[in-house]
């Protein structure tokens, strides 16, 4: 997985780690999350979505990241 989320972010601007890791935090606690990996509202890895700047939470009715 770790390969995966350094191949993704390579031209693209990252958060750093400590907002990486609230991010996975939320996801890991929300029901829609598949497999410990995958979000069901959009089908990303979330270990590649949490890590890209520009990225939100694609939670329906309202991020979860905010």
């Amino acid at each position: 997985m770790a390969r995966l989320v350094e191949i993704a972010s390579r031209s693209r601007t990252t958060v750093e780690d400590e907002e990486y890791e609230r991010r996975l935090a939320i996801c890991s606690g929300c029901p829609d999350l598949q497999y410990g990996t995958t979000c069901r509202h959009c089908g990303c890895l979330v270990q590649v979505r949490a890590k890209l700047a520009d990225s939100t939470c694609p939670y329906p009715y309202a991020s979860q990241w905010a």
